[in-house]
């Protein structure tokens, strides 16, 4: 979000989302509309170390992981960040070093488990952390000596070593812009990698656990991060969402990229189509899934394919970072013809879907869905050969054995010539 293009618009879907929020609260929606009209892209950090409600309610959506809000708030996000990002920049100009920080909270003995558990493994801290250079600040926030029924006091030091600067995200020493620039908060912007070195306790219901930072050296994953960074689009969300199972919002960000961006390409606008059909059908609305299908079919100008060796069960062809084909929309029509028993239009489709180029694995894939269809409509002998031609097209696959078991379950229905049914060997 942090480089995605916003607008007044963006702004004020912002702004309406606080007035709703805190509709029962005059004094909280009076400091919104005096932070709307005297809102400034260069003074985000200093908003966000404020006592006020934008803290509290951007925290909140961050760690209910509320993706539709978190969007709304993308637009003061992109601020935060490029603000966070040009003062690291200054400071790592100013020869910044090694980074020791520390942060405290008071957490439920449940989290306590999972920390101990993961110690020398990778975590993720979500949202916005907020860190001290000064231990005693850290303290207070832990509440170290104060005591609360189920809760423990947890100090964190936190170590950023000098190597990992200038990464993917920011983190940088915010005193300057701070409402309390006597706490010399470090604040790092959200995704940050860590690895716990080491966990102690001390005393009553008191902790310390030492992070580190990780980075992955890896060339390809750095280029990838940033060509995500420098092209991220709403239809990245819902591609996020899709896998995540949230399809009510997977859809409503793809509707907004096909509403809000009218120069996208029309492979762009396919995937999109594509994958709204995808979540159609997954969800049982057949008909709507036609259409979406129907409407990434107009879309695409090729039959390009890609060679994908993996197995595969009876579902839609689609796979991460492969624009959808022909093949593929077809093979997919097909699957909703059947569910909808629509025997005549699945065949038609089915007929445009092996007359396609596509891989091996493809053209496989669509046989053995129409086998089971076959299979379904009592035409075992169909069924048998359809199953029997996707089994010899991937001999040479690793989804092989997947593939060969379907075939035998299929063999087991087909009469011997004693009227008896049958196995494969």
């Amino acid at each position: 979000m942090g480089h995605m293009h916003y607008d007044e618009h963006h702004f004020n879907q912002m702004w309406n989302l606080f007035h709703r929020r805190y509709f029962v609260n005059a004094t909280a929606a009076q400091q919104i509309r005096n932070l709307a009209d005297d809102y400034k892209a260069d003074q985000a950090i200093n908003y966000y170390t404020q006592d006020s409600c934008l803290f509290r309610f951007l925290n909140e959506i961050l760690r209910l992981e509320n993706f539709e809000n978190l969007f709304k708030f993308g637009c003061y996000i992109s601020d935060l960040y490029n603000q966070l990002e040009n003062l690291e920049k200054q400071q790592i100009q100013n020869g910044r070093q090694n980074i020791t920080v520390f942060r405290g909270k008071k957490y439920p003995t449940q989290v306590i488990q999972q920390l101990k558990d993961s110690v020398g493994n990778l975590i993720t801290l979500n949202g916005l952390i907020s860190t001290t250079k000064m231990y005693n600040v850290a303290a207070r926030f832990a509440g170290i000596g104060e005591k609360r029924e189920g809760y423990n006091s947890v100090i964190f030091e936190f170590k950023i070593d000098s190597k990992c600067i200038n990464l993917y995200r920011p983190c940088a020493d915010i005193k300057t812009f701070s409402q309390f620039p006597d706490e010399k908060e470090v604040l790092f912007f959200m995704g940050f990698i860590w690895k716990i070195e080491f966990m102690d306790n001390y005393g009553t219901n008191n902790w310390y656990v030492v992070l580190e930072s990780y980075t992955d050296y890896n060339p390809e994953l750095t280029r990838s991060i940033l060509d995500a960074r420098l092209n991220y689009k709403y239809s990245d969300v819902g591609d996020i969402l899709q896998q995540l199972s949230d399809h009510t919002s997977a859809i409503d960000f793809y509707q907004r990229m096909l509403d809000e961006d009218e120069n996208i390409s029309g492979q762009h606008r396919c995937h999109i189509y594509f994958n709204m059909g995808v979540i159609a059908e997954d969800s049982g609305r057949n008909l709507d899934a036609i259409n979406y299908f129907k409407q990434a079919n107009s879309c695409v100008k090729s039959s390009e394919s890609v060679d994908i060796e993996e197995s595969t069960q009876l579902k839609p062809l689609l796979a991460p970072n492969v624009a959808a084909t022909k093949l593929h929309i077809y093979n997919n029509l097909t699957r909703v013809y059947m569910n909808i028993e629509d025997e005549r239009s699945a065949r038609k489709y089915f007929q445009d879907a092996v007359e396609q180029n596509g891989s091996q694995f493809e053209h496989a894939t669509v046989l053995r869905n129409f086998g089971f269809f076959e299979f379904k409509c009592r035409k075992l002998q169909d069924a048998k050969r359809y199953l029997e031609q996707a089994v010899d097209l991937v001999k040479n696959y690793v989804c092989y054995g997947d593939f060969k078991r379907s075939l035998d379950a299929l063999l087991t229905h087909l009469p011997t010539s004693t009227g008896t049914s049958t196995t494969s060997s």
